[in-house]
C-alpha cells in the first residue's frame, strides 16, 4: 500500500504519536501507583485530615478536663511547684502553657531513673495535678498518621515512617502523573456527571476531587516526605556534617533549628543527669520573654542542663503566632534568669524547610483556617477512594462486556474481588473503626489495666470486622451494612457521651461552649452522611443513569467489586 501522507506532516504525526505513547505510559504509571498502595494511602490521608483537630479530640476523649477555668498569670509557677512537690528529682521538664484551644496545662518531666516522659494534667489555675483518663486520644490518629501507630508504645516507629515515606512517594508520583494523563484537566474541573452512573460518575467524581485543591494535594505530599528527610535522605547530611566521630547530626540539627550546636544535648539511656534545680525565676523569666517579643504569646517552657551541666530554661513563641515552624525561642539560665540567647532559623534553607513544615501541620491556623484544612483532607480522601472505586467498576464493566459478548457467566478474577474486599475495608472500614475507638473511651472502664492499649483493640479489632465482611460480601450488601454501622456508631457518640459524662449537648450548648458543642455536631453530621450513603447504596436500589435502565446482563463479575457496578437484580 502506497502512504499518501504527506511529507509535511510526517514530523508531526510522529510527535502527536510519541506524545500519545508518553501520556499512555503515564497513565499505566498513575494507575498502579496509586492502586498498590492506594488503601494504605486512604489510611495515611484520613488520620492526617483529623490531626488538624488532635487536640479537641484529646479534650473529647478527657472529659473530666472539661470546664476548666482560665488561667492565672503564674500558672507556671504553680504547674512547677507542684511538680516538684509530687516528682523528686526531676532532670528535665517541658511545660506546654494553656490556649484558646486547651485550658489545662500540660506537663512533661522525667527523673533521674525514667527515661521516658511521663505526663502531668494540671488545672491552670491552682497549679495541682487533675485525674483525667489514659487515653491516646487525637495523638493516635496523628501517630498512626505518619508511623502506623499500632500501640501506645511501638517499637516499630522508624519503620512505620518507613512504610508511610513509600506510600507517600507513590502518592507524589500518581499527583504528577495524573497532572500528564488528563489532557483536559481545566475541562474537567467543571464537569461533574453523577446521573449517568457506573464508570462516567466515578471518573468525573475522582477529576473533579482531583482538579479542586491540587496545589493542597502536592504541598501536603511533598512537605510529608520533607519533613522526614534525614531519614529517607541521609547521605547528603553525611557527607557536609562529618565530623571526627563519624556525622554530626546534632550540628545539623542545630542549624536547621537557629541554635548553637554546644546547646544541645542528646540523652542517652542510663546516663547519669543531675536533677534541676526546684526554684527557677521563672516570673521574671516569662516577663522578659513577653517584652522581647513585644507582647507575643508564651506556648511552652523547657527546663534542662546542657552539655556542660549549665541548668537551661528556654522559653518557645506560641506556634499559632506565625507560619514558619519550630517558633522562636529565647535561652535564659536557670538559676540567675539572664537572657543566653536568642534562637531562630533564619537562613533561606532553614526557612522554607520550617513554611512547609507549618504549612503541612496547619497549627497556626484559627478555627476557620483549621476547617478549610479538614475540607482540603477530606477532598484528597475521596479523590484517593474514587480513584480506587473506579479501578473495580472499570474492570467490572469489562467483564460484563465479555460476558455479554460469549453469552456465559464470568468469574470474578481473584485481584478484582481482592480490591472490591479491600475497598469495603479501608473507605467504609475506615471510618467504622475511628467511631468505635472513640466510643471505647466512653465504654471501657477508668480503672482498666493498659487502658489506651484496649481502645487501640477496638479500632483495630472493628477494622478486622468490616474486612471480614468484605471478603465475604464485596458488593452492595457489604457496602451498605458497613457503611450504616459506621454512621450508626459516628451517630451514637453524641448519645453515649450524654449518657456516661456531664459534658454532653444539653449543657454545652445553652452554655455557648461551641468548642464541645462542635464535636458533638460535627459526630452527628458524620453520622447522617455516611448513613445516606448506606441507604444509597442498599441493595436491590436501582442504579442512576444507564447503569440502572440497562442491567440485562446479570453476570457474576458484576455483582462484585463496586457500588455502581452491582446491577439492581444481583444486588
Amino acid at each position: 500500500m502506497t502512504d499518501t501522507t504527506p511529507a509535511s506532516h510526517a514530523p508531526r504525526a510522529a510527535r502527536e504519536q510519541a506524545r500519545e505513547g508518553f501520556r499512555q505510559a503515564m497513565s499505566w504509571l498513575h494507575t498502579w501507583a496509586g492502586l498498590v498502595l492506594g488503601w494504605l494511602l486512604f489510611a495515611i490521608f484520613l488520620t492526617g485530615t483529623l490531626s488538624f483537630f488532635k487536640t479537641e479530640l484529646n479534650l473529647w476523649m478527657r472529659p473530666e478536663l472539661h470546664g476548666m477555668p482560665p488561667a492565672n498569670a503564674d500558672v507556671a509557677e504553680r504547674a512547677v511547684a507542684a511538680m516538684n512537690r509530687k516528682v523528686p528529682d526531676v532532670t528535665q521538664w517541658i511545660l506546654r502553657m494553656p490556649d484558646e484551644r486547651q485550658n489545662a496545662v500540660t506537663l512533661l518531666w522525667r527523673d533521674t531513673g525514667n527515661g521516658r516522659f511521663e505526663t502531668l494534667l494540671m488545672n491552670p489555675q491552682t497549679g495541682e495535678t487533675v485525674d483525667a483518663r489514659k487515653t491516646m486520644g487525637g495523638e493516635f490518629f496523628y501517630r498512626f498518621h505518619y508511623e502506623l501507630r499500632t500501640a501506645q508504645k511501638s517499637r516499630w516507629a522508624i519503620e512505620g515512617r518507613w512504610v508511610v515515606g513509600v506510600a507517600t512517594m507513590l502518592m507524589f508520583i500518581a499527583l504528577l502523573t495524573g497532572v500528564v494523563t488528563h489532557r483536559r484537566i481545566f475541562k474537567d474541573f467543571f464537569t461533574f456527571r453523577p446521573a449517568k452512573g457506573g464508570q462516567r460518575a466515578w471518573l468525573d467524581a475522582h477529576n473533579v476531587t482531583g482538579v479542586l485543591v491540587l496545589p493542597f494535594y502536592l504541598m501536603i505530599t511533598f512537605s510529608g516526605l520533607m519533613i522526614f528527610h534525614t531519614l529517607y535522605m541521609p547521605s547528603g547530611i553525611a557527607a557536609a556534617y562529618q565530623g571526627p566521630k563519624g556525622v554530626d547530626s546534632q550540628t545539623y540539627f542545630a542549624d536547621l533549628q537557629g541554635e548553637k550546636p554546644e546547646r544541645r544535648v542528646r540523652r542517652n539511656p542510663g546516663d547519669k543527669v543531675e536533677p534541676l534545680p526546684s526554684a527557677m525565676p521563672l516570673a521574671a523569666i516569662l516577663e522578659t520573654a513577653r517584652q522581647r517579643w513585644e507582647g507575643g504569646r508564651i506556648g511552652g517552657i523547657q527546663a534542662r542542663r546542657d552539655a556542660q551541666g549549665t541548668p537551661l530554661v528556654e522559653v518557645t513563641r506560641h506556634e499559632g503566632d506565625r507560619l514558619q515552624y519550630r517558633p522562636e525561642r529565647m535561652l535564659f539560665h536557670g538559676t540567675t534568669g539572664a537572657v543566653l540567647e536568642q534562637t531562630d532559623a533564619t537562613t533561606p534553607a532553614a526557612v522554607t524547610y520550617g513554611v512547609l513544615y507549618g504549612l503541612h501541620l496547619g497549627r497556626f491556623a484559627g478555627p476557620g483556617m483549621r476547617w478549610v484544612l479538614v475540607g482540603f483532607g477530606l477532598l484528597g480522601s475521596l479523590m484517593i477512594a474514587t480513584g480506587m472505586v473506579l479501578w473495580s467498576v472499570k474492570r467490572s464493566a469489562q467483564g460484563q462486556r465479555k460476558g455479554a459478548a460469549a453469552d456465559v457467566p464470568l468469574r470474578l478474577p481473584f485481584g478484582q474481588r481482592l480490591v472490591a474486599c479491600l475497598n469495603i475495608a479501608s473507605l467504609a472500614g475506615l471510618p467504622l473503626a475511628c467511631a468505635v475507638y472513640m466510643a471505647s473511651n466512653r465504654l471501657i472502664p477508668l480503672d482498666a489495666p493498659e487502658r489506651p492499649d484496649a481502645e487501640l483493640s477496638y479500632f483495630f479489632g472493628a477494622w478486622g470486622v468490616a474486612l471480614l465482611w468484605g471478603v465475604l460480601f464485596p458488593n452492595r450488601r457489604g457496602w451498605s451494612l458497613v457503611l450504616a454501622l459506621a454512621g450508626a456508631a459516628w451517630a451514637a457518640l453524641p448519645l453515649l457521651n450524654a449518657l456516661t459524662t456531664s459534658t454532653h449537648l444539653g449543657i454545652s450548648l445553652p452554655a455557648g461552649d461551641w468548642l464541645w458543642t462542635g464535636m458533638d455536631l460535627s459526630f452527628l453530621a458524620t453520622g447522617a452522611l455516611l448513613s445516606w450513603l448506606a441507604w444509597r447504596l442498599r441493595p436491590g436500589r436501582p442504579l442512576p443513569g444507564k447503569a440502572g435502565r440497562k442491567a440485562e446482563v446479570p453476570t457474576r463479575a458484576a455483582a462484585m467489586a463496586t457500588p455502581d457496578a452491582l446491577p439492581a437484580s444481583q444486588a
